[in-house]
């Protein structure tokens, strides 16, 4: 696993809670991904799709898994699945099975400027990431949804796909929900997720969404950093991808605590908040991605989650923990007060804000 440090800078000012429940994380290296030969490495645009049709995966790779167990295991090795999970590759030698290490895979298939990553929790799931590619013209500015997984659920494909389908159908709605209001919207690439088994259990994250929201936070920045790379810091000042992370409990319908942002990639000034953390709800239920009205109660509260700390990330003004702000007067309408998708909007001050953005295009 990558070995990141623990240690952070958080916006407000409070103590963390970083016991990580005791025990190492369960870090499996036997999977790889799809079959198909390597591609080129070459950095492509992001080629996005129109709004409401999908997200952008266009520096996401599979992974040769035959190659992978020959290079490991030597030219007689054979790659054979045992489960239809993330970590049912192995190398078979004879009548022996080894395992496949997937993150050597992606260094001796792509090379060190691609991470390894995950779009599910299935078999043909493992993805090698340009990430590299993402600080770089015209792939930097995006949105990033990264889903943890609580440890009682990793192993729920089924439940896993689902929770990740639920997620998709919310961020599309956040999306267009901007471009409804702004005339133009982020940039959001097809969602990752945590690939190892993070200890906290369903009822864990649940009980720290409902009770103590900085636990929450920490906690979900932790399984992110685990596996991920921080945000790159631009010569500008300004870090090339926001992280929107939201943590899958399998049934977190009632759960809407817990949200914020976190900032733990600036060791000195200034302090901008680039993870977005969610309730478990933004996981919990599928919703239409355009406007309905009126609007289920779940999806309005998940939409208004990510469409108002997603929006912090994105330099607007938190208006209801900052409601004397001057922008923030006469604001009782925007989805950074208390309104929530579709009939909220933006004061004039925000859609400038935006319009300004480099990561609205």
């Amino acid at each position: 696993m990558f070995a990141h440090p623990l240690a952070f800078t958080r916006m407000a000012k409070r103590v963390a809670p970083l016991a990580l429940l005791g025990a190492a994380l369960a870090c499996d290296r036997t999977p790889t991904a799809p079959q198909p030969p390597p591609p080129p490495r070459i950095m492509t645009s992001l080629g996005l799709p129109p709004l409401g049709t999908g997200f952008d995966g266009s520096q996401y790779f599979g992974i040769n898994v035959q190659l992978a167990a020959q290079q490991q295991h030597g030219s007689s090795a054979t790659a054979v699945q045992v489960s239809g999970h993330l970590y049912g590759w192995r190398a078979q030698v004879g009548s022996a099975q080894y395992s496949i290490d997937m993150r050597r895979a992606v260094r001796d298939q792509f090379g060190s400027d691609y991470v390894l990553g995950a779009v599910g929790v299935g078999i043909y799931d493992w993805r090698a990431v340009h990430w590299s590619a993402l600080s770089q013209y015209p792939n930097e500015f995006v949105v990033i949804p990264v889903m943890p997984i609580a440890s009682d659920r990793f192993f729920d494909v089924t439940a896993v796909a689902q929770g990740l389908a639920n997620l998709k159908s919310v961020l599309l709605a956040t999306r267009n929900w901007y471009a409804l209001r702004v005339g133009k919207t982020f940039r959001m690439l097809q969602p990752l997720v945590v690939f190892n088994q993070w200890p906290m259990t369903s009822t864990q994250w649940d009980g720290y969404s409902a009770s103590n929201a900085a636990a929450y936070q920490d906690y979900a920045w932790n399984a992110y950093a685990s596996v991920y790379p921080q945000p790159v810091l631009l010569s500008t000042g300004e870090y090339a991808q926001r992280v929107m992370i939201a943590p899958f409990t399998g049934d977190g319908l009632s759960q809407f605590g817990g949200s914020g942002t976190f900032n733990a990639v600036a060791s000195s000034p200034p302090f901008r908040p680039v993870f977005a953390i969610t309730a478990p709800i933004a996981s919990s239920i599928g919703c239409p991605t355009t406007f309905t009205n009126p609007q289920d109660f779940h999806c309005s509260a998940a939409e208004y989650d990510i469409g108002h700390w997603l929006g912090v990330t994105l330099g607007l003004a938190d208006c209801v923990t900052n409601p004397t702000l001057n922008e923030c007067v006469n604001s009782g309408g925007s989805i950074m007060h208390v309104a929530e998708p579709w009939l909220a909007g933006l004061t004039a001050i925000e859609i400038a804000r935006l319009s300004e953005s480099p990561f609205f295009f």
